[in-house]
């Protein structure tokens, strides 16, 4: 995985992933508290995708994202 940042959505929740693990998740991801984690972490690059409907009914299910990309990557719209 490439030194990125990637934000996975839903209707109205989002997980931000770095090297495949959530950094953070909720509502939205504040552009304040996104760009403080770039600088902190040293990336430049943000890539936005999107949960089919199985992954969205799984995280409502749970009530929180999946832990790691890798989980999420098998419910990502293609």
């Amino acid at each position: 995985m490439k030194n990125k940042f990637i934000i996975v959505s839903l209707d109205d929740w989002e997980g931000l992933y770095y090297k495949n693990e959530l950094l953070s998740e909720g509502h939205e991801i504040r552009r304040d508290k996104l760009v403080r984690l770039m600088k902190q972490h040293k990336v430049w690059d943000v890539e936005f995708e999107y949960l089919n409907q199985e992954g969205e009914n799984i995280v409502q299910a749970y009530a929180s994202m999946f832990n790691t990309y890798s989980e999420a990557k098998a419910y990502i719209e293609q």
